[in-house]
């Protein structure tokens, strides 16, 4: 199912759902209560859920938190050298008082598609 959240609230189309894993917190993390089924999973990589609010949901919460190795950093490169995946540079930003005003404003939109960019030289 496609979802154009800047036309429809996602949580007013969609319902009892297993799982949500979230990744922008915030609004997002709080509707996201909402599609989950009794005794569904809400998990973020951004901030811990409402433990209060999940319990009275009748939801398991947690969150996970990525610790980088070396060797994973260097998959990772090897899969970029070989071309086997790329990162999508959504937006480039001067390293200014305004470019890192823009680039930081955008990040918070939470709509930027691809990565954001601040180049320093």
């Amino acid at each position: 199912m496609f979802i154009d959240y800047a036309k429809v609230d996602f949580e007013t189309v969609i319902s009892d759902y297993d799982i949500v894993f979230d990744t922008m917190g915030r609004t997002i993390q709080e509707n996201s209560f909402q599609v989950l089924k009794k005794g569904g999973r809400l998990v973020s990589i951004v901030s811990p859920p409402d433990e209060a609010k999940a319990v009275e949901k009748g939801i398991k919460d947690g969150s996970l938190w990525l610790n980088p190795s070396g060797k994973q950093l260097q998959e990772i490169a090897d899969l970029m050298a070989g071309n086997r995946i790329r990162a999508i540079v959504g937006h480039v930003f001067a390293f200014t008082q305004e470019g890192l005003r823009d680039a930081h404003k955008l990040s918070e939109s939470h709509h930027a598609r691809g990565k954001i960019v601040v180049k320093i030289k």
